[in-house]
This record gives structure tokens, C-alpha cells and sequence, in this order.
């Protein structure tokens, strides 16, 4: 597509033709059906980053994929704040699909509530990792169906949370457009890893502490340890919460 196609035509009018290219039989831009037809308008995702930026926004506005404020995360993580059981809770794990920008975006709007947890009841550590590209096991097989069957609606994606006394896991996930293999090559098509950095900051200035990055000490108390290197596809960020202040972030001369 030439340079001049960004400068050229106004987003209003570069989102009908995204919609156009990338349109469905029902002239929605939605990933389902598919076909071969609807796996090839999706290079177009491939042309430059900004491109690719406002087709998945056109894709997530029809297949209902969206982040509003405040996001309905936010608002069952602030509901299960009020019960008892969610104070005795010390470690929380949350699965998403991938940790690129829109999912990793959508976990950030739901951190004011999870300072609260910690504030209120007793949480040492928030583990948010990937989702299995495909189940392993019977018990992981028994999940994706549990959440498929029983998973709540939250933002367009399925929601389904688990305890025990003192643990608690939240599995997401994407409603499943097609089967596995097209699920994984969809995933990289829709994969953005742009802000990610950025994203991790605004986590770690509401709830301070430490936070690691595969491993890796990022940030501490709001001063910046090392670069994040976060694999989407395969990474992992645990928090350990501190006392969050409101001085600006550092980074360690």
C-alpha cells in the first residue's frame, strides 16, 4: 500500500476501506466465517504498524472485543473485593490469550481493583501469564471446554475464575473462531507487541512492589531495574505488591 494511503485519506475513510478488504459475507469485518478468502484480507494486517493497529481495532468493534471505562474486568474484580473469601486470597493467577498490547491493556484497566485486594485483604503475588496454545492434558483439555461451556462474557472475551483458600486462577480466552491450527496462525496475524513497555509501567505504578518480567527483576518501589523483555507468546509477569507512592518513575542510573 503506497506511503501516501495514511497521509492521504482520513481515518474515518481508511476504516471503511479496512472494513471492506477484510468483510465477511454479513459485510461485517468479523473472523468467522472462514475462508480462504478472509485468511488472505488479512495480510493486510501486514503492511506497516499503524495499519495494523487500526484493523484489529475495525476486527475487535465487530466481533465485540472492546475496552470501555471501566471495563467490565475491572468491575468483577471490584465486586469479588466485597466478598469475604477474596480477602484470604494471597496469590492470583490470571491467563490471557496472548501478552501483547490489547490483552496486556485490558489486564491494566483492572489494577486499581487489584490494589485493593492488597490493600484490603492479604495478596502477595499477581501472576498474569499466557494461555496454552493447545492442551496438553486431559485436565487442560477439561478447562478450555469448562470455560467455553460456563465462561461469563466480560469485554467480549470468556471469563471464568477458580479458588481455593488462599489461591486463586482466572482463566480468559478468546471465543474460538476455528480450530486450533487457524487459531494459532490467527493469534500471530493479530499479534502487537508495540507499548507493551509502557503498558508495564502503568501496572507497576498502581501496584508498586516489584514487578518481574520472565524471571527478571523489571521494576521496584517505581524505579525502573532493567528493560522488559516480554515474550507475548510464551511470557509471563508476577507482581509482588508493594505500597505504591506517587513520586514519578525512575530508572536506575
Amino acid at each position: 500500500m503506497p506511503t501516501g494511503f495514511l497521509a492521504i485519506f482520513p481515518r474515518e475513510i481508511r476504516d471503511q476501506i479496512y472494513a471492506y478488504v477484510i468483510a465477511s459475507c454479513s459485510r461485517g469485518a468479523t473472523l468467522s466465517p472462514w475462508n480462504v478468502e478472509f485468511a488472505s484480507s488479512l495480510s493486510l494486517l501486514r503492511t506497516c504498524k499503524q495499519i495494523h493497529r487500526e484493523c484489529k481495532d475495525i476486527i475487535w468493534r465487530h466481533s465485540g472485543l472492546s475496552l470501555r471505562e471501566p471495563t467490565q474486568l475491572y468491575q468483577k474484580f471490584k465486586s469479588l473485593a466485597k466478598h469475604g473469601h477474596v480477602r484470604r486470597i494471597r496469590q492470583l493467577k490470571v491467563c490471557v490469550e496472548l501478552l501483547d498490547r490489547d490483552e496486556l491493556e485490558w489486564i491494566s484497566t483492572s489494577m486499581k481493583a487489584l490494589g485493593d485486594w492488597c490493600r484490603l485483604g492479604r495478596l502477595e503475588s499477581i501472576t498474569i501469564t499466557t494461555a496454552w496454545d493447545r492442551p496438553r492434558g486431559v485436565d487442560e483439555f477439561k478447562e478450555v471446554l469448562s470455560l467455553r461451556k460456563y465462561g461469563e462474557s466480560l469485554d467480549g472475551r470468556l471469563y471464568q475464575d477458580s479458588s481455593t483458600w488462599t489461591r486463586m486462577i482466572v482463566n480468559t480466552g478468546w471465543p474460538r473462531f476455528s480450530h486450533w491450527g487457524k487459531q494459532r496462525w490467527l493469534r500471530e496475524m493479530l499479534l502487537d507487541p508495540s507499548g507493551i513497555d509502557g503498558l508495564l509501567r502503568d501496572i507497576h505504578r498502581v501496584i508498586g512492589g516489584m514487578l518481574f518480567v520472565d524471571g527478571r527483576l523489571c521494576f521496584r518501589d517505581l524505579v525502573q531495574i532493567e528493560p522488559p523483555n516480554l515474550d507475548p507468546r510464551n511470557g509471563e509477569i508476577r507482581i509482588v505488591p508493594g505500597l505504591p507512592s506517587r513520586q514519578p518513575m525512575n530508572k536506575v542510573p
